[in-house]
């Protein structure tokens, strides 16, 4: 009987955001602040237990993100 293989978690912060885009007037989850247009952003879609996946933007240098853990 073959065993399922554990999924793997990512090792940096930068392998669990999916792309590079534009998303004008969202807000930022490290700074908390909005997002101009043409300013680059990560997205990520973080799943929850009460309801329906969110998606999260990031600056894509975004000066708190240091501070701040995924």
């Amino acid at each position: 009987m073959a065993r399922a293989k554990k999924a793997e978690v990512p090792e940096f912060d930068r392998d669990v955001w999916e792309y590079l885009t534009y998303a004008p007037g969202r807000t930022c989850s490290a700074c908390s602040r909005k997002v101009k247009p043409l300013e680059p952003v990560r997205r990520r879609v973080e799943d929850r237990t009460s309801g329906a996946p969110v998606i999260v933007y990031r600056h894509n240098k975004c000066p708190s993100a240091r501070a701040v853990a995924a």
